[in-house]
Parts: structure tokens; C-alpha cells; sequence
């Protein structure tokens, strides 16, 4: 470092001390010569300074003149009078240089959105925002993001969010911002006022309730609890802040349908009792710890506890307060800190809004083994004790296999002969994946892009549900530039920090796990030997007939309600309106004695699928009508008339009900265009159309013969269902 510091020193006055501008050209050519592959930003930063001073002309003619080198480019991106010439720069340094600084991407995004492509500017900027920055970061990317936010399209979910806190909430809201920004989420970020949490949440006349939030985030801290050393009555204390926090929660559901991200306390950073305040009954971490417990065990289906402990630990007690930013404006946690804090609550809304990802792609030769199946065979890769690198592939593969435990679904997509491909997982002893793990394996030279695409559709899956994970980053960077709905995780230099940089994405995180879940994985694999069968079969008919199909429908319950949640957030392509619940809000849909509500399930001889499909109906245009508000299924029952039975059953429920009108909503979507003619073909009439929307109408006739022929009923009645 010192010798850089006195190399730029030198530089900086030779350059200065230079007689004149074709003096300076000279040396400026010099130095990016003698640098050749080699990028030194902080070379280069100089050379720019002193260089902007060239007329434009003089300045374009010596850009232009410098040899193809990473650090040319760099220089041409900077400070290139022609911004044509500047964006092609930045395309041209990430080609020669493999790192992909934030900062870089940042300036690469501005002058992008510039020159009017806010799109590819929103790839750069996002994919900044994967990687660790810091709190300056977002600091300066927030105009950039709002102006990029103002011009694209490209968003998954919308969600309106409340931020109310104790303490000063300014700071954290641009972070917040920015991270639902790289996930492609739109937001409406509301800020409660500073320390009136109660007055905003139970004044009906609060900017909180003309906000109507659909996610509230509550920002609270250790100070909040105002606790000495030792607390007398640990019960009585614990008891009265659970019941304090159980009314504001059900204060938020029932007033606004929304979910609410309750923080788990933190603890001071320093503790003048020590070991004892985790000892002694009544100690202040001890209490803070069983009040947490507490909170987590009492949360309702709208509550979800965020594990802002985890979040400290992550950044350092030391590095998450700053006593001198709360003594002046009441700053907790510090700046430093609040990049981890918005994580962990992105994580909640994530998962709240459905876009926890579903599968884990991996590619193998140095990302699940040390090595190159194909050249270092059997005994030459590296996996497990032995080596350094070894025993870290090892701990990947056991975090990829607790994923899919838990119902993450595994695939294989790898450059490599399939023989060979498979080898390690038939063979090796230390292996703790094996092939039996992965609901689909491609391994073959095609291209990654096209493998990905063809999983997909192997397991009837939105690519905006993938993660992609691979060692390589020029195949990193290929994916992402073709199939931006893919996360492609961003891994460091070594397999020491793979596993840090999957975690720490908490791309899977879930705050609830139904039985579907965990079967998932084990579903996807027979859904492959469900696709044999079909492709054997004489015909249509003949396939339906051996697959023995069973369905039932049942009311949205308790029991239920976070898996109809679940699909209702993540269903894309089987989705007429695409409309996107809470849980309170689906309870409320559930609970309306005016509408109807059905969840239901399939089956078949090979094995449940499990509860797919959802069908919400609210009284609509007249007293005896219903509108049809949300008919989502899972793709994985396209082709088993499963959308016939579910219209089946809606019939029989509106005959038992004496509703004579049903109005069919198609809300068209870049994802949905699968049931764009669902409606035509179940005899519906064509009402209205405009831009957003198609209207569909029909008439129920009692008596109508049932339409899914290959499907036996086995629900419990019509009547039973149709009241919530």
C-alpha cells in the first residue's frame, strides 16, 4: 500500500509538472501501456483527473488512441466527451475485467439511464445490489434508482409498506427502497411519524390509515423495554409486553388485512452485569431472550418475528450501535448496520409477497467438487476430509441437501458427459448428495441458458423461481445478461465464501412450512415418471384413464391457510387476475359470507400432489351473482382436467347457494397468457374488454352436466364447501 501511495504521489507530479497538454498525452500513454491486462483504479483515477483538463477533442483523440486494455476502457467509461462512447467503454471493461465492482456497475447503470436505456441499466444497478455494500452506497445510488424505477416495467410485485419505529426510521427507508428495487418489487414506502407507533396504528385519522399498508415493518430496539440489570417479576414483565404487542398486531390485521413484520429485540452492546444477565432469573439478556421466544411462539399467521439478533451478530455488537448517532438524532442500529437489518426484513417481505425461490440449479466441477470430473476422474476430485477444499464442497452439498429436506427442489445443469457427470454421486464416498436428491439432471454441452430453459419446463416452473449457482463467472454473467428473472447467486474467488454467499441472499427463506413443502421435492420426481407415462400412452384418454385421477375441494381453514396463501403469491402462468394476498387479507376473502372460497387438492395412483389450486368468488353485480376474483393452479396438473373440476365444483356451489350469475375476470399478464381462452372454453359469453381487463359472463344452469370426465369427486358436498 505505501508503495502505491508513493507510485501515485510520483504520478500525480510528473503529470502536473508536465510542460504541456501533448506532455501530458505522452506520459498518460505511457503509463496505460506499462500497465497492459493490469487494472490499478487507483492509477487510472488519477490519470482521469488530470486529464479531464485536454480540450474535448485532444481528450477523445488520446482515448481513442490508447490500446484494448481494462484499463483504457476504464478511462473511455469516465471520462469519454461522447457518452455513445463512454456506454460502449463500460461494455467493453466488464468484458476485459472480471470483477464487478458495485461503484463500476453504479456508473455504469447512470450512464445507461442517460442515454435512455433504463432497463439495462436496471440490470447493472441490481446486480450491485447483490453483492456486500455499504451504507454509502445506498446513499448515492437512491436518486439513480428513482429515476431507473420511473421508466421500467420489469417488477415482479407491487406492495405499499409501512415503516413505524421508536426510533429514527429516515435512514433505513432508501435502503429498504433500493433492496426491493433489486428484487423487483415496486414500492410505496410510507414512514410513520418519529416514536408514535401506538398513536399512528390506533388513530383512525393517521397517515398510517390513509396509507392502508399491506406490509408493516415495526422498528423497535433493547431501549424500548426500558430494563435495569435485574427485572423482580420476569413473568409479569414478559407477559405484559406479548400482551401489549398481541393487541397492536391484531389492531394492524383487523383494520388493514396486511402483514406485520414484528423485530425480535436486540441486546446492548455492552452488559455491566456480564454473565450474570444471562444467568440469574430475572437478568436482562435473559429476559430478552425469553421475551423473544415468546413473541415468536404467540405471532399469529399475520406476524412474522424478525430475527434482528441474527442480524447483529452478523454485522458485530461493536459495529451495530453507535452511541454517538442515537445520542444525536436517535439512529439505531448504526448506518453501518442497517444494510443487514433491510436484508433480514426483505427476507420477510420476500416471502410474504411469494417470491421465495423454488429451486436450486448447481453446476458440479468446482462448485460441488474440487476439480474437473471429466479430466481428474473418480479419486481426482476433491470432496470431503482430506483437504481444506474438500471438506467446504462437502459442507455446500449438506446445506443444498437440508434445502431440499425442507422442499427447495434440486437440479443439476452442467457442462460435462452425463456418464461422467453422474459418477461422483453413484460412487463416491463422500458424497453427501446423491442422485436420487435432484428432481431433474441435465448434464451435457449445451448451452446453460438453453438448459435452464428446458428445466423449466421440465418442472413446469417459472424461471423467476430459479437459483442459479456456478463457480464460473463468465457463465454467471451469461445467464444473468439472458434470463434476468434468474437469481444467479454472486460467489467469491474461493469455495470458502460459497456457502456465506448463498446464505447470506436468504433467497429461500420461509415463514411457513405445510406438508406440501416438504413433499415438494419428492413431487417434482414423480412428476418426471408421471411424464413417461404420458408420452407412452395411446392417446390423451388413455393416459387419463391409467392415471386414475382423484381430486377434492375443501373451505380455506386455519389448518390451510398459509398454503393457499402460498400459491396465490407465487402462481403465474394458471392465474386469471394474478391478484397477490396476505394471509390476513385471504382470511378476510375466506370469511365473507357473501362469496365462496375453495382450496383444492389431487391425486392420482403414483401420489398426492398435494393442494393446488385456489378459487376465491365475491358477491358481484347483483344479489345473486358472483365475481370470480382469483382461479389459480399449479402447472404441475395442466392437461388432468383439474380446471374442469374446479369449475365443476363452483357451479355446484353457486346452484347450492341460488347464485344464477357468474362473472369471469381475465386480467392479462406477461406470464399468464396459458388461460387467456380459459373462460371461452367453459361457455362463458364475452361482456366487456378494455386495456386491463376482459369481463366474462354465465348464466348457472342447475342440472349442467359435469365437464371433467376423467376426474372422481371425492369432496365432501357441494353445501358443506360453500359456506366459509
Amino acid at each position: 500500500m505505501a508503495l502505491n501511495n508513493y507510485m501515485d504521489r510520483v504520478l500525480t507530479a510528473r503529470l502536473r509538472a508536465s510542460a504541456g497538454s501533448s506532455e501530458k498525452v505522452e506520459l498518460g500513454t505511457e503509463v496505460v501501456k506499462a500497465a497492459g491486462a493490469k487494472f490499478d483504479e487507483g492509477i487510472a483515477g488519477l490519470l482521469a483527473d488530470e486529464m479531464k483538463s485536454l480540450g474535448p477533442d485532444e481528450l477523445s483523440r488520446w482515448l481513442e488512441g490508447l490500446p484494448d486494455s481494462s484499463c483504457a476502457a476504464w478511462l473511455r467509461a469516465q471520462i469519454h466527451p461522447e457518452p455513445v462512447k463512454a456506454e460502449a467503454a463500460w461494455e467493453r471493461f466488464f468484458q476485459l475485467h472480471a470483477g464487478r465492482d458495485p461503484l463500476h456497475l453504479m456508473a455504469c447503470a447512470r450512464v445507461l439511464s442517460d442515454a435512455g436505456r433504463h432497463e439495462q441499466a436496471a440490470l447493472k444497478l441490481r446486480l450491485a445490489l447483490t453483492q456486500p455494500v455499504r451504507y454509502s452506497f445506498f446513499a448515492r445510488a437512491g436518486n439513480l434508482i428513482r429515476q431507473i424505477a420511473g421508466n421500467i416495467d420489469s417488477w415482479s410485485r407491487t406492495a405499499r409498506i409501512a415503516i413505524l419505529g421508536s426510533s429514527t426510521t429516515t435512514l433505513l427507508a432508501p435502503v429498504l427502497e433500493a433492496l426491493c428495487f433489486r428484487d423487483r418489487i415496486r414500492t410505496e414506502i410510507y414512514q410513520g411519524l418519529y416514536g408514535a407507533v401506538q398513536q399512528e396504528i390506533l388513530n383512525p385519522d393517521s397517515g398510517l390509515a390513509s396509507f392502508r399498508p399491506d406490509i408493516v415493518i415495526l422498528v423497535s430496539n433493547w431501549r424500548d423495554l426500558n430494563l435495569s440489570p435485574l427485572t423482580a417479576d420476569e413473568d409479569g414483565f414478559i407477559e405484559s409486553v406479548v400482551r401489549e404487542r398481541k393487541e397492536l398486531w391484531a389492531t394492524l390485521a383487523r383494520s388493514f388485512n396486511c402483514h406485520t413484520i414484528q423485530p425480535a429485540f436486540d441486546f446492548p452492546a455492552e452488559e455491566s452485569w456480564g454473565y450474570l444477565g444471562g444467568a440469574l432469573r430475572g437478568g436482562r439478556t435473559r429476559v430478552i431472550e425469553r421475551l423473544n421466544l415468546r413473541m415468536r411462539e404467540e405471532a399469529p399467521a399475520t406476524v412474522s418475528v424478525l430475527d434482528t439478533p441474527a442480524a447483529q451478530r452478523e454485522t458485530g455488537s461493536a459495529r451495530w450501535e453507535d452511541e454517538a448517532s442515537w445520542s444525536r438524532f436517535r439512529q439505531h442500529p448504526s448506518t453501518e448496520a442497517l444494510p443487514a437489518l433491510a436484508e433480514a426484513q426483505l427476507a420477510h417481505i420476500r416471502a410474504v409477497l411469494g417470491l421465495t425461490r423454488k429451486v436450486l440449479v448447481t453446476d458440479l466441477d468446482n462448485t460441488l467438487w474440487h476439480g474437473v470430473i471429466g479430466e481428474d476422474g473418480l479419486h481426482g476430485i476433491g470432496i470431503g476430509p482430506g483437504t481444506p477444499q474438500g471438506e467446504a464442497h462437502q459442507r455446500l452439498q449438506q446445506y443444498l441437501r437440508d434445502l431440499k429436506d425442507r422442499g427447495i427442489v434440486l437440479a443439476v445443469c452442467s457442462k460435462n458427459n452425463p456418464e461422467d457427470a453422474r459418477l461422483p454421486f453413484e460412487q463416491h464416498p463422500h458424497m453427501v448428495l446423491r442422485l436420487d436428491d435432484f428432481a431433474v439432471f441435465r448434464a451435457n454441452w449445451e448451452d446453460k441458458v438453453a438448459n435452464l430453459r428446458a428445466l423449466a419446463q421440465d418442472l413446469s416452473l417459472g424461471l423467476d423461481s430459479f437459483v442459479f449457482l456456478d463457480d464460473n463467472p463468465l457463465e454467471r454473467e451469461w445467464v444473468r445478461s439472458q434470463l434476468p428473472q434468474v437469481t444467479v447467486v454472486e460467489l467469491g474467488s474461493t469455495v470458502f465464501s460459497y456457502l456465506r454467499d448463498l446464505d447470506r441472499s436468504r433467497l429461500f427463506q420461509a415463514l411457513t412450512l405445510s406438508a406440501e413443502d416438504i413433499s415438494r421435492a419428492e413431487q417434482y420426481r414423480v412428476e418426471a415418471q408421471r411424464e413417461t407415462l404420458r408420452t407412452t400412452a395411446a392417446s390423451m384418454d388413455e393416459f387419463l384413464s391409467q392415471m386414475q385421477l382423484e381430486a377434492l375441494v375443501e373451505s380455506v381453514t386455519p389448518k390451510n391457510l398459509a398454503r393457499v396463501t402460498q400459491l396465490v403469491n407465487k402462481t403465474n402462468q394458471f392465474n386469471v387476475t394474478t391478484r397477490r394476498y396476505t394471509e390476513a387479507q385471504v382470511s378476510a376473502i375466506a370469511s365473507d359470507p357473501g362469496g365462496w372460497a375453495g382450496a383444492f387438492h389431487m391425486s392420482d395412483r403414483m401420489g398426492s400432489y398435494g393442494l393446488i389450486g385456489v378459487l376465491f368468488c365475491r358477491p358481484g353485480g347483483s344479489t345473486d351473482g358472483w365475481e370470480i376474483d382469483s382461479w389459480l393452479m399449479s402447472c404441475r396438473t395442466l392437461g388432468r382436467q383439474m380446471e374442469k373440476f374446479m369449475f365443476d365444483r363452483l357451479v355446484e356451489a353457486a346452484v347450492s347457494r341460488k347464485v344464477h350469475r357468474l362473472i369471469g375476470v381475465f386480467r392479462p399478464t406477461a406470464k399468464n397468457a396459458l388461460v387467456k381462452e380459459l373462460y371461452d372454453s367453459l361457455g362463458f359469453v364475452r361482456v366487456s374488454e378494455s386495456g386491463e381487463e376482459i369481463r366474462y359472463e354465465l348464466m348457472v344452469q342447475p342440472g349442467a352436466p359435469f365437464t371433467a370426465t376423467h376426474v372422481k369427486n371425492v369432496s365432501v358436498a357441494a353445501a358443506e364447501v360453500a359456506c366459509p
